[in-house]
């Protein structure tokens, strides 16, 4: 079952979350859901909140494809500097993409 995956990264730039991208990439920027590590990521947003918060939400195919995904993840964003955060995640109940 899909879920859906919120994070808010409080006072987070654009740039330490284009740097996490890299580094999760082998120095390229993820462009395409194909060049993501372990697989299993749906749909990817990220924006930037007025008061300074870089927001994210995901969709994977399963906990199961988040979790290997943030085995790679949780380092890069310590050596980034990104602030702690929970995800919050939801089962979801329907996922349509184009």
């Amino acid at each position: 079952m899909a879920i859906g995956v919120y994070f808010s990264f409080e006072n987070t730039t654009l740039e330490q979350y284009d740097e996490v991208s890299r580094k999760l990439n082998n120095g390229n920027t993820l462009t395409k859901l194909s060049q993501w590590p372990g697989g299993g990521i749906l749909e990817h947003a990220a924006w930037q909140e007025e008061s300074g918060s870089l927001c994210v939400f995901d969709v994977w195919e399963s906990a199961e494809a988040f979790q290997r995904f943030g085995e790679k993840l949780m380092p890069i964003i310590g050596e980034v500097g990104l602030p702690q955060a929970e995800p919050h995640i939801v089962q979801l109940h329907n996922f349509i993409a184009s």
